[in-house]
């Protein structure tokens, strides 16, 4: 399982949607869950953002989480950047109205799909975005 940023934030912000986030991450042990670098460094800027703490301090809670939930940081290789790009062609936001592009995926969406595509991992997310793509989700309320 690829464990997105916004899964990240819900769980150590105690979001509406944490315990159940916590609990399918906590299901998903085998194989171990992944993230990557990039979805690292938007959960610390997300973190660092909406508690108001030092940067170093939300990275470091990061890396905690991360550590104690078992999730593995993954490198981004040029595998990734080749399928991110196509992420982008079929479902980035250059491809809906303005009024809609909040429902499509960014840079760092793009990414997270790609390192989920390239582990053939469900991701973990609330981001209502990756229900519009080819990867199962988990984590999103319809």
């Amino acid at each position: 399982m690829f464990v997105d940023a916004s899964a990240i934030i819900a769980i150590m912000t105690e979001e509406p949607d944490a315990e159940d986030l916590a609990a399918a991450l906590d299901a998903a042990r085998s194989p171990r869950p992944i993230t990557s670098v990039v979805a690292a460094w938007e959960a610390t800027v997300g973190l660092f953002r909406k508690k108001r703490i030092p940067m170093a301090e939300a990275e470091a809670r990061v890396q905690e989480f991360l550590e104690a939930a078992g999730v593995q940081l993954m490198a981004i290789s040029s595998r990734e950047l080749t399928v991110a790009l196509q992420a982008f062609d079929r479902y980035g936001r250059h491809r809906y109205p303005d009024a809609e592009r909040n429902s499509a995926l960014n840079l760092a969406d793009c990414f997270h799909y790609a390192t989920a595509k390239s582990y053939q991992a469900p991701i973990l997310t609330i981001d209502a975005g990756f229900a519009l793509t080819d990867v199962t989700t988990v984590g999103i309320k319809t």
